[in-house]
């Protein structure tokens, strides 16, 4: 894996969600701590507090959440991602969302509505290389 890769992780907090829920999975699965998630707050479209969450996590915690994320995934979902990985590549960066509900209840699905947002950048300096570059980091760690 490269040394310099990078996960960065952004969800929406609604203010009928419950933040404790949201952040519980994310201690509990990849060992992010409270305080290494920014919070940032908006006011919603009727004067509702949201709450912008996002972390980064950068060399060694990136490859030790990557690791993890990769085990957690469904196989069948893994498959699906390796078959379509173009399509979840943007500007170099692979991106997966999640269901938040889902999330929540420590199971990890696709879900594209009010997601958990995941994108991993790894650099890559050849364009037509990238989709393997990802599909080659996703295989070594879904062992």
């Amino acid at each position: 894996m490269a040394k310099n890769t990078v996960v960065k992780i952004d969800l929406i907090l609604h203010a009928t969600e419950d933040f404790k829920k949201l952040v519980e999975p994310l201690n509990d699965l990849f060992g992010i701590e409270d305080d290494e998630i920014e919070k940032h707050e908006v006011p919603g479209h009727f004067g509702n507090p949201i709450f912008m969450l996002h972390v980064d996590l950068k060399k060694k915690k990136a490859e030790q959440f990557i690791k993890k994320l990769v085990s957690l995934i469904p196989r069948d979902l893994i498959i699906e991602l390796l078959a379509n990985i173009e399509d979840r590549i943007f500007e170099s960066s692979l991106y997966m969302r999640f269901s938040k509900q889902d999330f929540v209840r420590k199971d990890l699905k696709f879900e594209e509505a009010d997601p958990v947002r995941i994108a991993i950048y790894t650099p890559i300096y050849v364009k037509k290389e990238i989709p393997e570059i990802y599909r080659k980091l996703l295989n070594e760690n879904s062992v």
